[in-house]
């Protein structure tokens, strides 16, 4: 599967608004699509490491992703 800048658009237009899941085809290069959403969003950077989260995650870096996890997660990057 080629990844360009719209094949991204794409998969992230299927995140919508609703909760749920986005499953990524089989044929996706994982590295490939952080390199492209790094150049996009910027590099990533972890949330949570064994277990303790970055006390600087706020509304701006990242603590939405955390919400889902609820204390209970061991490493996040994003």
């Amino acid at each position: 599967m080629e990844l360009t800048q719209a094949t991204v658009d794409d998969l992230l237009d299927r995140l919508g608004p609703v909760a749920g899941h986005l499953y990524l085809p089989g044929a996706l290069d994982p590295q490939a699509l952080t390199d492209l959403l790094n150049g996009r969003y910027g590099a990533p950077r972890t949330l949570v490491l064994d277990g303790f989260t970055d006390p600087t995650a706020d509304e701006a870096r990242g603590a939405a992703l955390l919400a889902p996890f609820e204390g209970r997660a061991v490493t996040i990057r994003a």
